[in-house]
């Protein structure tokens, strides 16, 4: 049997066998969404560019450039050990996630030293100097470091300069998959119906469901009935709203919290828990491991397969 006839029994088989996977599916943009995995492999390489990002900030360094549109850059100043690991790292990232950032323009940049090796502008805000993996959205670039700088001084320029650098000592394994988990956010949010927020973004953050699920968990930790003790959901701070219905719980404005919470919950649902944030957010988890397995079946359906590279 063709492929094109063999696709939609598989799809029905799939929606049969789980009816809430077939009530979310009409929760997204399907036809556009199916496109993007049906296109010829010069189309969807075509899409890629057209997503791509230019330069958000000046004086991008030549090496960090993109003009052959990959979905990975290594910083030439990695050491060969380091590497070894960047790819490492990538190899743990989903694989079905992938065809989805690439064609929507993401790329995953590995950096030596800080964000500010691969973004020079940033270098006048000391933050840019530490280890902190990050999705820029602005251009859709994720970016990990393998060292950060310390003894950091201010130029007569206005620039910060570090003494040295040293090893990062983050879990990057978990850092790379919640900074996918941000990607993924977007990306296919970008096609889930009725999830724009205020700010004009539409994420699957901001979906009916995931917002019913995170408003359920809100009100287990503020209850009496709370699954985890009060000290361990202010050291949660950073995946948790400032209040909720008056009751004070962490540091993050609303709809940062639920980005943060779906990017950890992402990591988690991929095996990198070191935060166990599902013991706080259990509804959510499964929300968010839905929306995974969605995209799974996107992938595992997709009737053309492509190179990244």
């Amino acid at each position: 049997m063709k492929l094109q006839l063999l696709l939609p029994v598989v799809l029905a088989a799939l929606l049969l066998a789980a009816p809430a996977r077939a009530d979310m599916a009409a929760s997204f943009d399907m036809e556009e969404l199916t496109r993007g995995y049906a296109l010829p492999c010069d189309a969807q390489r075509a899409e890629r560019r057209r997503n791509i990002q230019p330069p958000y900030f000046p004086g991008r360094p030549d090496s960090f450039k993109n003009d052959m549109a990959a979905l990975v850059i290594y910083s030439p100043h990695l050491t060969a050990e380091q590497r070894q690991k960047a790819e490492q790292l990538f190899a743990g990232v989903p694989s079905y996630a992938l065809p989805l950032v690439w064609r929507g323009g993401g790329v995953y940049v590995f950096t030596r030293r800080g964000i500010v090796e691969a973004v020079p502008a940033l270098a006048v805000e000391s933050e840019w100097f530490g280890d902190l993996g990050l999705y820029m959205e602005v251009d859709r670039r994720l970016y990990l470091p393998f060292e950060k700088g310390v003894g950091l001084k201010r130029q007569r320029n206005g620039d910060f300069a570090a003494e040295r650098w040293v090893p990062t000592d983050r879990d990057q394994p978990r850092a790379i998959n919640h900074e996918t988990g941000h990607i993924i956010d977007a990306m296919l949010g970008r096609y889930s119906r009725g999830s724009r927020a205020a700010d004009g973004r539409t994420r699957l953050s901001n979906r009916s469901d995931y917002m019913d699920a995170f408003n359920s968990d809100l009100a287990r930790l503020t209850s009496q009935r709370r699954p985890i003790p009060i000290e361990r959901i202010r050291k949660l701070g950073y995946y948790m709203p400032r209040s909720y219905k008056g009751f004070r719980l962490g540091i993050q404005e609303d709809q940062r919290a639920r980005r943060e919470v779906f990017a950890e919950l992402w990591a988690e649902a991929h095996g990198h828990d070191k935060n166990k944030l599902s013991a706080a957010y259990p509804d959510t988890f499964k929300v968010v491991k839905a929306l995974a397995e969605f995209l799974k079946t996107q992938d595992a359906v997709a009737p053309v397969k492509c190179e990244f590279n």
